[in-house]
């Protein structure tokens, strides 16, 4: 299905070629989802990755987390990508219910290649300051990470009366970022308190949660590095954040961005009933 995007969103502009692990068919259930949004997949065959390897690839992008691990080096690849999603030939149930899952794959890797085109085409993104108006987007982008269980032991939803709420309580010392593309909200990093003791005033614990629609896309990092400035200015002198040794995506975010890992919380808290570790990253601002 990402091939198949691919080429019909991007046209002549990039050569792609998709394979896996194992050659095992294009699902028929693939083909129907995808007609329906107008991308035909009769043209298209079951390739393994070996074919590829010598080849001198641009870009290299897993879709699932299983193909991320088994996925070879690509020597001549200039850049490995990671997209995260859901296998949708794992779906089990009735045809009606495993199409609605493949309809649900289908949609978020339509938005992802949108996304990430976008982002090759340098449109620019936007940096402010969240408002109360951001509420909503910025709840429903939080849902997401909560639902992924890969960002926060949060378990219950957000609404964007809380969010607003919060946003109000932190004011002007610990404001939340927001950024916009083409006028759409795609990610948002906020921070808080450290402690409440007064010698840990220049210290804030951070957080960066980008739209799934957006990840691997560089909105993470936009975020991240205006909240790193916006806080420098406000006479913070650190961030400081816990991250799970499973959110690889995050942790290398934060390398990106210059923080350097601490140490890891051992069984720090549970989340579902099974014990999680924290890695604990942070980065000083500024020569305070």
């Amino acid at each position: 299905m990402a091939e198949g995007f691919l080429r019909a969103l991007a046209g002549d502009r990039f050569e792609a070629a998709s394979a896996g692990t194992e050659a095992r068919g294009v699902n028929p259930l693939a083909t129907r989802v995808m007609a329906e949004s107008g991308v035909d997949l009769g043209g298209h065959t079951s390739k393994t990755l070996d074919r590829f390897l010598g080849e001198p690839w641009d870009d290299v992008i897993t879709v699932c987390d299983s193909a991320n691990e088994a996925c070879p080096a690509f020597p001549g690849a200039a850049r490995r990508l990671h997209w995260s999603f859901g296998d949708p030939s794992a779906a089990r149930g009735t045809e009606s219910e495993r199409l609605g899952v493949f309809r649900r794959v289908r949609d978020e890797i339509e938005a992802r290649i949108t996304a990430w085109l976008a982002e090759m085409d340098g449109e620019a993104s936007a940096v402010r300051l969240a408002t109360a108006a951001d509420a909503a987007v910025v709840a429903a982008i939080y849902n997401e990470g909560i639902a992924d269980r890969l960002a926060t032991f949060e378990t219950d939803p957000r609404t964007p009366e809380r969010i607003a709420a919060q946003l109000a309580d932190k004011g002007e010392r610990y404001p939340t970022i927001v950024v916009e593309r083409a006028g759409r909200v795609v990610a948002w990093a906020g921070a808080g308190p450290y402690r409440s003791r007064p010698a840990y005033a220049g210290v804030a614990e951070h957080s960066v949660y980008v739209a799934r629609s957006a990840r691997g896309t560089g909105a993470g990092r936009v975020a991240l590095e205006a909240l790193c400035g916006v806080y420098a200015d406000r006479g913070f002198w650190k961030l400081v954040s816990r991250i799970f040794p499973e959110n690889a995506a995050s942790l290398a975010l934060h390398a990106r961005c210059g923080f350097r890992t601490v140490g890891v919380y051992h069984r720090h808290a549970r989340l579902d009933g099974q014990w999680r570790d924290c890695v604990i990253v942070e980065k000083l601002l500024a020569d305070r």
